[in-house]
């Protein structure tokens, strides 16, 4: 095939397709669960408040902005960035992760955040929406099998900057699958399409996007080796009771035991993929 015959948005349906049949589920799937989006919230405050700031510093963020926040989960980002801006309206399908987002905007009495419970590709921006917005932005947040038709709407309701954040290379929360999928299922796990796909979707949409490099190290950190194996069982539906030896192996070869307790560090390659709406040659 001629290169500039490929259909990148296909090319990124087929990877996101691929990605939901080797992990067994859907992110919003994941998240419906409260106890899962409440221990997310948890361990995302205590220990990655370094990457929400760091965030937010990439942000174009004015008190006069108005901010859609598209995959905003338990509210990591949207609520202290309510306290800079306008206004921010979220959009998140997960239950689990809606829940805990609205317990947090009620105990802090945020007065500035709009939620709407659906996923993008449900969003009517005319009926759910109040746009145009000056800053429209996706962190971590790109699971839409349909990222052409995404971006299109999320053009269609911005005035200003459409900021992406998304994975390049293989993210370390992929290591485990890519190592016992062989052992346990026979065949290599396939992860999520990364930003260069992305790009040459844009690329092809006559969106020619700043990219910048945007590295980061997580830890996650575990009371135990039971609540490590739990946490991953659950993210990875197809492991089952037979496999719990595989991934206890896996976990102690890479957690280290500190006074907080087990640590699993691995680093982690996003990008920041931005652009101003109208700043391309053709209308997306």
């Amino acid at each position: 095939m001629e290169y500039n015959r490929i259909d990148w948005n296909d090319a990124w349906k087929n990877e996101i397709d691929l990605w939901h049949e080797a992990s067994g589920k859907s992110c919003k799937e994941y998240w419906d669960d409260k106890k899962s989006a409440a221990v997310y919230s948890k361990r995302h405050m205590e220990h990655h408040q370094a990457r929400v700031e760091k965030t937010l510093k990439e942000l174009p963020l004015t008190p006069e902005s108005r901010v859609l926040d598209i995959g905003a989960g338990p509210g990591n980002l949207a609520i202290p960035m309510a306290e800079i801006v306008k206004s921010v309206t979220t959009v998140e399908p997960s239950f689990g992760m809606n829940d805990i987002m609205q317990e947090r905007i009620k105990d802090e009495n945020i007065i500035n955040i709009k939620s709407v419970k659906k996923t993008w590709e449900e969003v009517d921006p005319q009926k759910d929406l109040c746009p145009p917005y000056d800053i429209v932005m996706a962190s971590m947040s790109l699971g839409m099998r349909d990222i052409r038709a995404a971006i299109e709407k999320m053009n269609q309701v911005c005035k200003g900057s459409v900021v992406l954040f998304w994975h390049a290379g293989t993210p370390g929360w992929e290591d485990m699958p890519n190592q016992l999928w062989p052992k346990l299922f026979g065949k290599q796990y396939h992860g999520g399409p990364k930003s260069d796909i992305l790009f040459q979707v844009l690329y092809q949409m006559g969106i020619y996007p700043e990219v910048k490099v945007f590295p980061n190290h997580f830890h996650e950190v575990f009371s135990s080796m039971e609540t490590a194996m739990s946490f991953y069982i659950k993210r990875f539906e197809k492991i089952e009771p037979r496999h719990r030896p595989f991934l206890e192996s896996y976990l102690k070869e890479k957690c280290l035991k500190t006074d907080q307790g087990l640590v699993h560090g691995f680093d982690h390659i996003a990008m920041k993929i931005s652009w101003q709406h109208g700043g391309r040659d053709n209308d997306a």
